[in-house]
């Protein structure tokens, strides 16, 4: 039977980088099996889902890279499927309407809780009252059964739970308002899905919807939970902890670094870096860790800067948003470049610096750093800038001899072309600066030393 697996959010917000990662896993099982990968959306909260949000949730899948097989399916479009499914199981007596009253149901969970009791309800009320019509809660019959439903899980082995704790779960509000387990299951089964690859956090699901398959006569899917990803404190990661959207990390990183990134922290592989391609060809479900992992920015930060520095100078330019970036420094800003966002704080190389003067002073005194300012910029003018940086360098040394203090040469030569307290060698700036066959940079180099002069005045 072919592969068939699928990720199902609902519309009810923007991708979770949670999901991002179960799409990952599936879509690399299901790659390396020659099978397909199926976006569901589970659209029946008619309240809160909205087009907006499933808009972006498409839109999230394919910056990734992750595509698609077949058309997208909403369960908005299956109510009468659902609702035929659970007349057959009424009408063969696999499921009923309960007739308690909510205010006799609230009393049953106070005193379960009160006593440390599994919640679960078995239903005395099975039967319509003399002249009342059914109608309202559907739940599904496990009268008579008893020992455990099990199943084996492919990452976490076998997993059984006792099956009268469960008690007559809902598995509807009405004929036309199913809920979640009993949807899964008839969705599931109908777009023949062959592996449930999902969060552990479903695992407490799983039982329920094993039922539901046995009760309609239908062959579950295996099953496979992933561990769940995990806040610093060790907590299910959330929005309390910061940004947990695919869309709010599009500002910052390239795709295929939170592909990358994604990917390993769940399973290792042979590398730190590599393609989503090759992590396909090493992916096993059952080698992927079964402990939760902490997201770990710092981590991300750096499988990040691993790409940006091997991108091209027009690339560099178009996932910065920064046209004006010289081609001269393109290397020196991207073998820095943690966040696509701290382009920021190169923009010196294309905009000249705003600081105060105070800046230029440090510990030295103002007649200091202007006259050593003065000598650098009079030295640089007479042994010129068609040089190499190693030669460049060497100047400025021999410049420091004479002045009696490397500090004083090269920390005011720092701001004044930079206007930061923290920035790359100032000999590195320089050469970022210098633009081939034009002489815009040496001028643009000894204007801005000019101008730190004149702050000085």
């Amino acid at each position: 039977m072919k592969v068939k697996v699928r990720i199902a959010p609902s519309p009810t917000g923007f991708l979770h980088i949670g999901t991002a990662q179960s799409a990952l896993y599936n879509w690399l099982f299901a790659r390396k099996n020659g099978g397909e990968f199926h976006l569901r959306i589970e659209d029946t909260d008619k309240e809160r889902s909205t087009k907006e949000y499933e808009q972006s949730i498409l839109d999230a899948l394919e910056w990734l890279g992750l595509k698609l097989d077949g058309e997208v399916v909403r369960q908005s479009g299956r109510m009468d499927k659902y609702r035929a499914e659970l007349e057959k199981l009424l009408s063969i007596g696999k499921a009923f309407y309960c007739h308690h009253t909510k205010e006799q149901l609230e009393a049953e969970r106070k005193l379960q809780e009160e006593g440390k009791l599994p919640p679960r309800h078995i239903c005395t009320h099975k039967i319509a009252p003399e002249g009342k019509r059914p109608g309202g809660i559907i739940r599904l019959d496990i009268e008579g059964k008893i020992g455990f439903t099990s199943f084996p899980d492919i990452i976490r082995g076998d997993i059984s739970f006792a099956t009268h704790l469960l008690g007559d779960f809902s598995i509807a509000k009405s004929l036309d308002d199913p809920l979640y387990n009993f949807a899964v299951v008839i969705d599931d089964a109908d777009m023949e899905i062959t592996h449930v690859i999902r969060g552990e956090d479903h695992i407490s699901n799983t039982p329920k919807q094993l039922l539901i398959y046995e009760a309609l006569g239908k062959t579950p899917p295996q099953f496979a939970h992933l561990p769940l990803i995990l806040a610093p404190d060790r907590s299910k990661l959330s929005k309390r902890h910061g940004a947990v959207a695919v869309v709010d990390y599009k500002k910052d990183y390239l795709p295929e670094a939170i592909i990358n990134f994604l990917g390993s922290m769940s399973f290792t592989f042979s590398k730190e870096i590599l393609t989503k391609e090759e992590m396909m060809g090493e992916f096993e479900l059952a080698k992927v860790h079964k402990s939760g992992a902490v997201f770990d920015i710092k981590k991300l930060n750096w499988i990040n800067s691993q790409y940006t520095k091997n991108l091209s100078a027009e690339a560099s330019r178009t996932v910065t948003g920064k046209s004006e970036i010289p081609d001269a420094a393109v290397p020196l800003i991207m073998q820095r470049l943690e966040k696509l966002s701290d382009i920021n704080d190169f923009e010196y190389f294309w905009k000249r610096p705003q600081y105060l003067k105070e800046l230029l002073i440090k510990n030295y005194s103002s007649q200091d750093v202007k006259k050593s300012l003065q000598t650098t910029k009079d030295a640089l003018e007479k042994f010129g800038f068609d040089k190499t940086k190693a030669e460049l360098r060497g100047e400025l040394d021999r410049l420091s001899e004479k002045v009696g203090d490397k500090g004083l040469v090269y920390w005011p030569l720092r701001v004044a072309l930079t206007g930061k307290e923290k920035s790359p060698d100032p000999v590195d700036v320089m050469s970022g600066l210098l633009v081939s066959n034009d002489k815009t940079g040496q001028i643009e180099i000894l204007q801005r030393i000019e101008d730190a002069i004149k702050k000085l005045k």
